[in-house]
């Protein structure tokens, strides 16, 4: 998932501007008493919304987190 830097933040963040308004939407519609909206948001919103929120704010050190991991797999695998 190489992108940018700017690109991937612009794009995180319209994707988390969008998920939170359809959470204001949903807390503040006739709509939250529904059982469809409340899965919806509950499975699909929130979760993007946190998501797309830590990736913003600590992207760098999941990137690093996540290649050191990688390296560690690749380096087991790895007949010695």
């Amino acid at each position: 998932m190489y992108k940018p830097n700017k690109s991937l933040r612009s794009q995180l963040r319209l994707i988390h501007i969008l998920a939170s308004l359809l959470l204001g939407i949903f807390i503040y519609s006739p709509w939250r008493n529904h059982p469809g909206m409340l899965i919806a948001v509950g499975i699909v919103v929130f979760p993007l919304l946190s998501f797309t929120g830590l990736w913003m704010w600590q992207g760098r050190r999941i990137e690093k987190w996540l290649m050191e991991s990688r390296t560690i797999l690749s380096s087991k695998d790895s007949p010695s």
